[in-house]
């Protein structure tokens, strides 16, 4: 059917008083689009577009649902899958923003931007999300949202983007699992998610710490030596004085790693937090959030990649529970023999890394 046409069948439809004939020439119409849809001009298909929207959105929301549904597989007219796109029913967005390809990322942003959870979840599905797509779906999408997103095996995501999807997932869990099992991930990311996880999904990712290459691990230690972590939280009062001590009586081998048991007992926290911190590569925030949270699992993995003696760490690890330490010993001693040395040597290079601290919140 020539342009002329199309446009004399669509007037006779705008034209049309009866809601349910306008409803059948409008399939009419639609059919005669795809049919011809090959030798169609832009120009051609811009008018129908236009057009087809205009009446479309004259009719009921069935109509729509069902053109909808009939452009979701392939091209539609731009503009009809804008319009389709950001329509209000989930019901009628939902086809074209899953499927079309007549949508434009910049379209889809937009979407993002002024639509709900409903409009931005089915985003999260397409085949062909895009860096500046994905940010998007992070900064205006709720958790559920970035779920999906990392899901999504096929999106492409930023590592800007990453740290913040990392970030919101020390605050909720259900984050953990979907990050985990992302197979496009990068080191950095994937051992920052182990400082945060419990339990097995540890194991999890310290054997998957196994499957990067050489190339992947000297990228992401390069990023996270730039990186810039900003600490919500002050150093000590006594910080300075502390350091300088702790410096000069290094410098002279009159500490060591035997010490920090006694350091601990005499409660000179800051010394012992400055000393462990230097003796495993830690940055000093890093160690007071392990031994704020008792984090065992994750100490026996830093002593482990330190090479601390197995009984050094367990007297450390029952100085940190108190009481409920003392009947845990054997149980801690296996904690530390069960942690691989390979593994905990992976794992901490990126802890050592990834929090080189060069600004803190007042």
């Amino acid at each position: 059917m020539r342009v002329g046409e199309r446009y004399s069948k669509l007037l006779e439809v705008a034209s049309e008083s009866s809601s349910e004939k306008r409803r059948e020439l409008l399939n009419e119409v639609t059919d005669l689009f795809f049919d011809s849809q090959d030798n169609q001009s832009p120009v051609e298909t811009k008018l129908f577009g236009d057009l087809i929207a205009k009446v479309a959105y004259e009719l009921d929301s069935e109509v729509r649902k069902q053109l909808a549904n009939r452009f979701s597989g392939g091209e539609a007219p731009r503009s009809l899958a804008v319009a389709m796109a950001n329509d209000s029913e989930i019901g009628i967005a939902g086809p074209i923003l899953r499927r079309s390809t007549s949508l434009t990322q910049d379209d889809l942003i937009r979407v993002v931007e002024t639509r709900g959870h409903e409009h931005q979840m089915v985003v999260t599905q397409r085949p062909d999300v895009g860096e500046q797509l994905s940010e998007a779906l992070v900064v205006h999408g709720d958790d559920r949202v970035v779920a999906s997103l990392v899901s999504n095996q096929t999106a492409k995501v930023s590592d800007e983007t990453f740290d913040k999807i990392v970030d919101r997932a020390a605050k909720n869990p259900d984050l953990h699992r979907p990050i985990a099992e992302r197979k496009v991930i990068s080191p950095e990311h994937l051992n920052r998610l182990y400082t945060i996880v419990e339990g097995p999904m540890r194991r999890e990712i310290l054997e998957r710490n196994a499957e990067f290459t050489e190339e992947e691990v000297e990228r992401a230690m390069r990023r996270a030596q730039t990186r810039v972590a900003v600490v919500n939280g002050t150093l000590p009062a006594d910080f300075e004085k502390v350091q300088a001590e702790y410096n000069k009586q290094k410098g002279s081998n009159a500490i060591n790693r035997s010490q920090l048991p006694s350091l601990w007992r005499n409660h000179e926290t800051t010394k012992f937090m400055i000393a462990f911190a230097d003796l495993t590569g830690l940055d000093y925030f890093q160690t007071a959030l392990l031994f704020e949270k008792k984090d065992i699992d994750t100490m026996a993995m830093v002593c482990r990649a330190a090479n601390f003696e197995r009984a050094l760490f367990v007297t450390i690890a029952v100085l940190v529970l108190g009481n409920e330490g003392l009947s845990q010993a054997e149980v801690l001693g296996n904690m530390y023999n069960d942690v691989p040395p390979e593994a905990a040597q992976r794992a901490i290079r990126f802890m050592r890394l990834r929090a080189t601290v060069t600004a803190q919140a007042a």
